[in-house]
């Protein structure tokens, strides 16, 4: 046990190691930010309020962010429940579609989006195909972009939700809520949803995350979301996108390190859960509780 004693901080080497690979280069962005020609400025922050296309790039973004969620929860939610509750053998193969996408590269996926896109286009001037090729790639409302961040998000989604409900008496719930009138979007919505607060609330960081900080994909499907407006102005003002990146890098990290820590509380509850159940199940093999004789008591 002496060396391990002695030679612990060695386990700590990886640590420092991943922090400083992350730290160095956000610090000289920092410093090349707001350090031009070797006095403090905050001039390549101006950019924030005097570019109207940066705007209307971050709100794109953040409508692409709110549907995604949107969609994602409003389609697994249900989906992982249906599974757990009524059809628990169908739990691998939903589990196997959900993690496709971390086999097919983000970029294979926009490519083969963007040849059935080009295909919609090709079938001519007011085609059904057409119309509907244009209306996913509507800049105002790129659903386009949607879909492809929902697929993106649906394995790490799946693995928290799925997490979550194995940490709670779903039947019981579904069954105690029905019993009382309840119908079963009424019950997802009223009983599921609050019992995996935390499950829930890391989807919705980590999916904001993704939209905040996904480029291939949104630049190859051509729309202008923050990323991809990053890339254009740096063409023309690098210090300014270096800005707005370590912004919007420290963003992602703020949101990514609420999320764990989320994920981190809701397990204590779980467990808390789960030995609760243990106690309060009844042991099937025990037998028949033995009630007195009546008939000899006397009064």
């Amino acid at each position: 046990m002496a060396p391990v004693t002695r030679h612990g901080w060695l386990r700590w080497l990886p640590v420092v190691a991943v922090a400083v690979y992350i730290a160095v280069p956000l610090i000289c962005s920092v410093i090349y930010a707001v350090f031009p020609g070797g006095s403090f400025s905050l001039r390549a922050y101006s950019v924030l309020t005097e570019d109207a296309s940066l705007l209307a790039a971050a709100l794109r973004t953040v409508t692409v962010a709110g549907l995604t969620i949107a969609a994602l929860l409003a389609v697994l939610v249900p989906a992982v429940v249906a599974v757990h509750l009524w059809a628990p053998r169908l739990r691998p193969v939903l589990e196997i579609l959900c993690t496709l996408p971390l086999v097919v590269p983000a970029i294979a996926l926009a490519a083969g989006i963007v040849g059935l896109l080009r295909w919609g286009a090709q079938q001519g001037r007011g085609s059904f195909a057409s119309q509907i090729s244009q209306f996913m790639q509507n800049p105002d409302l790129p659903l386009i972009l949607v879909g492809t961040y929902v697929v993106l998000c649906l394995p790490f989604t799946f693995r928290s939700i799925d997490a979550g409900l194995r940490t709670i008496p779903l039947k019981a719930m579904v069954e105690g809520s029905a019993s009382l009138g309840s119908s079963t979007w009424g019950t997802i919505w009223r009983v599921v949803m609050p019992n995996i607060r935390g499950p829930v609330l890391f989807s919705i960081f980590f999916a904001t995350a993704l939209c905040f900080g996904e480029f291939s994909v949104a630049a190859t499907l051509s729309q202008q979301t923050v990323p991809v407006w990053l890339f254009t102005v740096s063409n023309t003002d690098f210090r300014a996108s270096i800005a707005v990146a370590v912004l919007l890098n420290l963003t992602t990290w703020a949101l990514m390190l609420t999320a764990t820590l989320i994920a981190g509380r809701s397990a204590p509850s779980a467990r808390t859960t789960d030995a609760a159940e243990d106690i309060s199940t009844p042991d099937d093999d025990a037998g028949p509780v033995p009630t007195p004789d009546l008939q000899k008591v006397s009064v």
